[in-house]
């Protein structure tokens, strides 16, 4: 081996360059350089997601001065609606003005009952739920549902059930096309029992002496 290098003269030199260089370039293509075109739509799709991020991102950044005094006057706005339900049940008044709707509506008010009702979470709030039993044809039903929504009191209407009477042998033309409908009901009444939070401005608590904050 030697030997044949030493009788090796220079052009045989020059065609074993080429050749080793030529080897070389071929194992760099298939090797590193391919591999390498074969990532690019990959490390494109990569980059154009996190450009999408970016502007997502700013866009974010833009919007949230804007967040934050909406989240402030809505905060506000729940306050403000949570100062204003009465401090006591007053239960004696509800009661009252269900009893005068059932009489204008043409209903009659079978049973009430009361009991513990859900606040959903909101502190400062005591929920108390009154189960109602009615009886009446459609109409007249109808009407004492639309009255509950003009009551002044925030209440909610739940668990609304309706059966058919029975009309009986003896029922006239006119209750059998317009049969009694016995209705079960919830009405839910809510009383302010806590302070409410002071109002935020930017998404942070308003400190005494500011607007929005209790002197």
């Amino acid at each position: 081996m030697v030997a044949l290098l030493a009788r090796m003269g220079q052009r045989e030199w020059a065609i074993a360059a080429m050749v080793a260089a030529v080897l070389l370039g071929l194992m760099w293509y298939f090797l590193v350089t391919q591999p390498l075109q074969g990532r690019i739509p990959e490390i494109q799709a990569e980059v154009d997601r996190l450009t999408t991020e970016r502007d997502r991102g700013r866009a974010a950044q833009r919007a949230l001065p804007q967040l934050r005094e909406t989240i402030a006057r809505l905060d506000a706005e729940r306050q403000q609606f949570l100062r204003e339900l009465p401090p006591t049940e007053q239960l004696g008044r509800v009661l009252a003005s269900l009893a005068q709707q059932a009489r204008e509506s043409g209903v009659v008010l079978r049973a009430l009952n009361r009991g513990a009702g859900d606040n959903q979470g909101v502190a400062g709030v005591r929920a108390t739920n009154l189960a109602l039993q009615v009886e009446s044809p459609f109409p007249e039903l109808y009407v004492f549902l639309r009255n509950l929504e003009g009551l002044q009191r925030f209440a909610t209407v739940s668990g609304l059930n309706l059966t058919l009477g029975s009309s009986g042998p003896a029922a006239t033309v006119d209750q059998a096309n317009n049969p009694t409908i016995n209705t079960s009901l919830t009405m839910t009444v809510y009383t302010y029992t806590g302070q409410a939070q002071p109002a935020t401005q930017g998404g942070q608590p308003a400190q005494p002496g500011q607007p929005g904050g209790r002197p």
